[in-house]
């Protein structure tokens, strides 16, 4: 009988253990928003080729994670997309009250730089009649610097600076259990 209960306490961890690693995975490939939509600060789970991102934005100072030309238009896009999903109309710099993107009905008004200079492309808030949306942007802000508001052309703008921290893969996270398991394990053996 007491092997019995044994077994099926096994039985229900390993399920149990299964089960979270499931739905670890699949919040690892949602990406979530840091603040509001109005007034956003970064997002958690931005996958670039195949690896999460968290990004926080920044009117200070760029971040040297994407320096090449490709790996910036990547992460723009990324990037872009992820905005664009979320629905955020407004950038966060350090006020209680985000910066409204949509403020006016046309032009450019939000870019977030990917990469590590303005040289490189950005993820920009566009507003066309009737639809505003997020893009990646092929060119180049050549220039210009983090900073919001900045007033340019007689219109406020906002530009802001990715800051992308890589996030632990869930394989990576496994082989650290499995590694806990085992550690236990031999300990439980040299306890005997």
């Amino acid at each position: 009988m007491n092997s019995s209960l044994f077994r099926r306490a096994r039985t229900f961890r390993a399920l149990f253990g299964v089960s979270m690693l499931a739905l670890s995975g699949a919040a690892l490939s949602a990406p979530t928003l840091v603040g509001t939509t109005t007034n956003a600060s970064g997002i958690d789970g931005v996958i670039v080729a195949g690896s999460p991102y968290d990004v926080t934005f920044s009117t200070s100072s760029f971040d040297s994670t994407f320096s090449t030309m490709p790996a910036a238009f990547y992460a723009s896009s990324a990037l872009g997309l992820d905005l664009d999903i979320l629905g955020v109309t407004g950038l966060s710099f350090g006020k209680a009250r985000g910066f409204d993107c949509g403020e006016f009905l046309s032009g450019l008004h939000c870019v977030v730089f990917a990469g590590s200079s303005s040289q490189l492309p950005a993820a920009a808030f566009v507003g066309l009649p009737g639809n505003r949306v997020w893009v990646a942007n092929g060119e180049v802000f050549s220039g210009f610097s983090p900073g919001c508001p900045q007033t340019i052309n007689g219109h406020g703008d906002c530009f802001e600076a990715a800051h992308w921290t890589k996030v632990p893969e869930l394989a990576t996270l496994a082989l650290f259990g499995l590694g806990l398991v085992g550690v236990r394990l031999s300990r439980r053996r040299l306890a005997r």
